[in-house]
């Protein structure tokens, strides 16, 4: 086995020319994690040597020697649901559009907390004192420019890749060419769809220039209060420009996950990045899932929404609902010791549960979920139909699409409170076929896209990294502005030349008329 595993690493990296790759992914969120930690995995097996500054160490990869892992998991005391503190995210309720606004400096700071940690120091040192040379950036794409005013601290210019693990992101995308058409895109952080009415428009269009804007102006505060820190006064100008400096832009997601729209070939979208051949389920959980008697109901709220945060009342309508429903076996991710208060003998509870394996077990009929990117695309994967809970971010957006695509049922955060609803949503995907049926194509269409999805990104990475970035894939709408895009300037010259020909004829038709009257009036002068 080991014979065999080494020559299909020398297969892979026959020929292949071996790069140095800084990898920046700050946000303490494993679901944010996940992408990346399944691309550099790869590009390691490729032969390349990558040097990660994230909360999460890859599995497995921790003595590797192409493997430099900068360990700033201190991070996940900002994503805590115990306390209260302003730089904290508190996860654990329903936040709007608009209150998201408010928590992005405190997001923002992030990075800046991990740029001046020690462990980021003294990595910094050590790549000044080897003189290491990087070939390319891969960067989380929410936090561009901390990754580019490294990469002029360290090297200069390096060509930068902005992954980014939610279905789409407007302000790269429109910086390096693919400007938005919000009538037909809709924001990440709405539930509408592609066919909005007029008033859906004016609001997308809205609230897609307000959070991005808001976005935008905390993130470029705190990389130069960063750099004024660390590099004094003036040093600020690191940041300019920062946004339009990628080279190139992949989304861990495809239209499946959202939906189809124009981008240039300088934004790829390669699917998920992170499903792999599910691992053996461990026994106790087999056992549980072979012998439900109808099929089993999977619930988990991700990784950063806890279910012990749920209200008394909340738990007590699930709990209601799967008592009396005994022929249903349920697998309920519980992060306290101990059972449920009050839970029936149809409920298996644990702190962690191996996800993937879960929903791919055949008796799986139904997952409520909290409406996360990697928890859509594994349920799509499998074909297991969706009750979704939104509760901030892109979650929205994506149980918007699910119900969009009759794949699953929405409940507001404002719904658990009614045992009804709860009722209604879940009896719908359990006994409605037409979710299962449409799950189903789904997970068809989702094999096809992330057979190769893998293996597209890797060739974008190192397509950009032996050509020293990706320019000849730029689009000259990267360089210019939303008025020109639509073409405001050619109907505004259009409407300014007809205006000005009507006006000609108008003041023309006046002087024949005014003429003609005249010559009237002359006329019957004379014959008086």
């Amino acid at each position: 086995m080991i014979i065999q595993n080494l020559l299909k690493i020398m297969v892979l990296t026959a020929g292949l020319e071996a790069y140095k790759i800084l990898v920046y992914f700050p946000t303490p969120s494993f679901s944010h994690q996940r992408p990346i930690m399944a691309l550099t995995e790869r590009l390691i097996t490729r032969g390349h040597e990558l040097f990660v500054i994230s909360p999460n160490p890859v599995p497995g990869l921790n003595n590797h020697e192409n493997y430099t892992f900068v360990d700033v998991s201190f991070s996940y005391k900002y994503f805590s649901d115990d306390t209260q503190d302003d730089d904290t995210f508190n996860m654990q309720k329903p936040i709007t559009r608009w209150e998201f606004t408010l928590q992005f400096p405190a997001l923002a700071g992030i990075p800046r907390q991990q740029l001046l940690s020690d462990a980021h120091l003294r990595f910094q040192r050590f790549v000044n004192e080897e003189k290491i040379k990087f070939d390319l950036v891969i960067v989380e794409t929410f936090h561009v420019p901390f990754a580019c005013v490294m990469t002029r601290i360290y090297n200069g210019t390096v060509p930068i890749i902005a992954l980014t693990p939610y279905p789409t992101e407007s302000i790269v995308e429109d910086s390096i060419g693919s400007i938005s058409h919000m009538s037909y895109k809709p924001s990440v952080f709405n539930h509408y769809t592609n066919r909005m009415n007029l008033w859906q428009k004016m609001d997308n269009w809205f609230a897609d220039y307000y959070v991005g804007t808001a976005y935008r102006r905390a993130h470029d505060t705190s990389v130069r209060g960063y750099l004024k820190e660390m590099y004094g006064s003036g040093s600020e100008k690191l940041a300019d420009d920062c946004w339009s400096n990628v080279s190139l832009a992949l989304v861990a997601s495809n239209p499946l996950y959202y939906y189809p729209r124009l981008l240039g070939p300088n934004v790829v979208e390669v699917g998920p990045l992170h499903l792999k051949t599910p691992e053996k389920l461990p026994k106790r959980l087999q056992d549980w899932l072979d012998g439900s008697e109808k099929g089993a109901i999977y619930f988990s709220l991700g990784s950063n929404v806890k279910s012990k945060s749920l209200p008394a009342e909340v738990r007590s309508n699930f709990l209601r609902f799967f008592r009396e429903h005994p022929e249903y076996r349920v697998v309920w991710k519980w992060e306290l010791d101990g059972e449920i208060p009050g839970q029936s003998e149809n409920i298996l509870t644990q702190k962690w549960l191996p996800q993937d394996s879960v929903l791919a077990h055949p008796k799986l009929k139904a997952y409520i979920m909290q409406g996360g990117l990697q928890s859509f695309q594994e349920a799509v994967h499998y074909g297991v139909p969706l009750v979704g809970i939104p509760f901030s971010g892109d979650q929205d957006c994506n149980v918007g699409k699910i119900v969009d695509a009759g794949i699953g049922v929405k409940l507001e955060v404002q719904d658990l409170h009614a045992y009804e609803k709860i009722k209604a949503a879940l009896e719908a995907v359990l006994f409605d076929e037409r979710y299962s049926k449409n799950m189903k194509r789904h997970s068809t269409i989702s094999r096809d896209f992330t057979s190769k999805g893998m293996d597209q990104a890797v060739f974008w990475v190192e397509h950009v990294a032996k050509h020293g970035g990706a320019s000849h894939l730029r689009p000259a709408t990267a360089d210019t502005t939303m008025f020109q895009y639509f073409c405001l300037d050619i109907i505004s010259i259009l409407l300014i030349l007809i205006s000005f020909v009507i006006y000609t004829v108008y003041c023309l038709g006046r002087f024949v008329l005014s003429f003609i009257v005249f010559k009237e009036s002359q006329t019957k002068i004379k014959k008086s």
